[in-house]
């Protein structure tokens, strides 16, 4: 085949590949106008108003995030008014509510042991929240344990947009329930008044799932909790086990520096002695 052939081969090829994709963009823009479209329109009026309403009747909220070491310590926070972001009125792609909180006070905990503290400051970054951390270390430069100064704000919020590849609208919420962003998916004819009634829950930190709440089994949740607290002890074991290593190290270090201290003491009373003997 010449050179000649090839390049029409390729020119071929890349117009089919052109041609297949305006067709599906086509598909797709078809089934936006047609499902995704109406059910935008309907999730957008109705944050519309939710978000006008909250603003106007509570327009601050006092919150309370599980945000302290333990996972469990509450931690109160002032969330300021909600922000309705959005790229279009017409034809919505991407819906945003976006609300800040700011802590009440300053937090700060100390937290003993590596595997701890790095436990914590992964937490912390899950959320997202700015923090101020200083280390302590021990006689092998090691972290023995840290001060950590939380700052803030948390942010959180949702973000609605469709995805005509998959024919459905996701809903992405950020800090809510727990840290960091759940993604959820719904076909158009799912986006009915009780999924929205859930979402604008949600929104007033009512409740922290969006789908309808499956039941867990009791034997399930004691197999998660059984799980967990062995992790924590596992943790708590390995941290005091690196503290009492350190400490035997710095005593052997401290006890060896004394022998050689008293090594050239005894050689130095030596040397004088043999010095006056002559």
């Amino acid at each position: 085949m010449g050179i000649l052939d090839q390049l029409k081969q390729q020119a071929e090829s890349l117009r089919a590949a052109e041609t297949d994709k305006a067709a599906r963009l086509a598909r797709q823009e078809d089934y936006y106008q047609a499902s995704l479209r109406p059910a935008m329109l309907k999730i957008l009026s109705y944050l519309d108003e939710l978000v006008k309403h909250i603003n106007y009747v509570q327009p601050e909220r006092v919150l309370h995030y599980p945000l302290a070491p333990d996972r469990k310590t509450t931690i109160e926070l002032a969330q300021g008014q909600y922000k309705l972001l959005i790229d279009s009125s017409d034809a919505p792609r991407q819906v945003d509510v976006r609300v800040t909180a700011k802590l009440t006070h300053t937090p700060i905990y100390t937290i003993p042991g590596l595997s701890a503290v790095r436990y914590y400051a992964e937490y912390l970054d899950a959320y997202g929240l700015p923090y101020h951390r200083q280390d302590a270390l021990n006689g092998a430069y090691k972290v023995e344990k840290a001060s950590f100064t939380l700052e803030g704000p948390l942010q959180h919020g949702v973000r609605i947009q469709t995805n005509a590849e998959q024919q459905c609208v996701e809903i992405l919420l950020r800090n809510f329930g727990r840290a960091g962003v759940q993604r959820h998916r719904f076909e158009p004819s799912k986006i009915d008044d009780a999924l929205l009634d859930r979402l604008g829950r949600v929104l007033l930190h009512d409740t922290d799932s969006l789908p309808a709440p499956k039941a867990i089994p009791e034997q399930t949740r004691q197999r998660w909790r059984a799980t967990l607290d062995a992790a924590e002890q596992q943790a708590q074991e390995q941290d005091q086990h690196d503290l009492e290593t350190a400490k035997i190290r710095d005593r052997l270090k401290k006890s060896w520096s004394q022998k050689m201290q008293n090594a050239k003491t005894l050689y130095y009373k030596k040397m004088e002695q043999g010095n006056s003997d002559q």
